[in-house]
């Protein structure tokens, strides 16, 4: 499957400050919580952090199923050969509990507008359904195979399983655009609000622009199907201008961020950046002898851009 479709409906992660307060709006849209204050507009964003950060670590699950689906089907058509299942990596996804006092996916905050409370009461749930119904069937395919079944049913099943388990990820996606656009919308609301007086503004602003960045050129990568070529001159004009930026966004002054006790994780998102930085000059050099790019290198770009979402993420918890 295409990371491009599930980056956006991922989409860039969001600012999140642990602030508790209470207050019910009535309002519809992003225009409800414009009155908000700073206090009201942070708790709402660290609600809908946390379901991005959800959709980010359920979105490594999701792809490597899609993959392996892919490889899985293609076996299943010739099951006598010795490595027709060969390659396919288990894939993993750990619900972590949440502590008593931070905010829960399935309870959203007060701060909230009423219309968004009713929203995401009907939408989390059932995006959590279907993304456990996936986690099933997919565990349904993989005993199909552990007990070679497919000897037997001359691979019925399996190719059965196989299409359930595309239209579940389709549906799931589908929902996961629904809610993440939803979750975009009222967090870019909340996050003005707290930008306008947050000592951390230049940080955060510079980190998200490097993150779009990011996943832009990771983008241009999967949209090339393979052929480097064709992207090369793109590429090579985003990596430039990311090697740039985060030369002079990792060179900002610090004292803000010290005071607040975020100048650590500051420099470990850069770090990051540079790994990434470091990681696509190789796979440009290599693609541009070959002349192709592999999916594996696409993957590990995208890994790397997974993990400064989880870096980001840490700046603002």
């Amino acid at each position: 499957m295409n990371k491009k479709f599930l980056y956006a409906a991922i989409g860039v992660a969001m600012l999140s400050v642990s602030v508790s307060c209470d207050n019910s709006k009535g309002g519809k849209g992003p225009a409800a919580y414009e009155s908000n204050s700073v206090e009201k507009a942070s708790h709402v964003i660290e609600y809908t952090n946390l379901l991005i950060d959800i959709a980010n670590k359920q979105n490594n699950y999701i792809t490597r199923v899609a993959e392996n689906v892919d490889k899985i089907e293609k076996g299943l058509k010739n099951p006598s050969d010795h490595f027709a299942f060969i390659g396919i990596i288990t894939p993993t996804y750990f619900d972590m509990p949440r502590p008593m006092n931070k905010v829960k996916a399935d309870e959203p905050v007060d701060e909230l507008s009423s219309d968004d409370k009713k929203f995401f009461k009907e939408k989390v749930p059932a995006y959590s359904a279907g993304f456990k119904k996936l986690q099933e069937q997919y565990k349904q395919l993989s005993d199909y195979l552990k007990a070679e079944d497919f000897k037997d049913d001359k691979s019925a099943k399996g190719f059965a399983l196989v299409d359930s388990i595309r239209a579940s990820t389709q549906q799931l996606m589908t929902d996961k655009v629904v809610l993440m656009k939803k979750v975009n919308e009222i967090a870019d609301a909340s996050e003005a609000i707290v930008l306008k007086e947050s000592p951390l503004k230049d940080y955060i602003l510079a980190m998200k622009a490097d993150l779009k960045a990011v996943r832009d050129f990771v983008e241009l990568t999967e949209g090339s199907e393979g052929n480097y070529g064709a992207i090369k001159e793109k590429a090579e004009a985003a990596y430039a201008a990311l090697e740039k930026a985060k030369t002079e966004h990792s060179q900002l002054n610090l004292d803000n961020a010290k005071k607040e006790n975020k100048d650590g994780y500051y420099k470990s998102f850069y770090d990051r950046v540079s790994d990434f930085l470091i990681t696509a000059k190789k796979i440009m050099r290599d693609s541009a002898e070959k002349g192709k790019i592999d999916e594996y290198q696409v993957e590990s770009l995208g890994r790397s851009y997974d993990s400064l979402i989880s870096s980001y993420n840490s700046f603002n918890s």
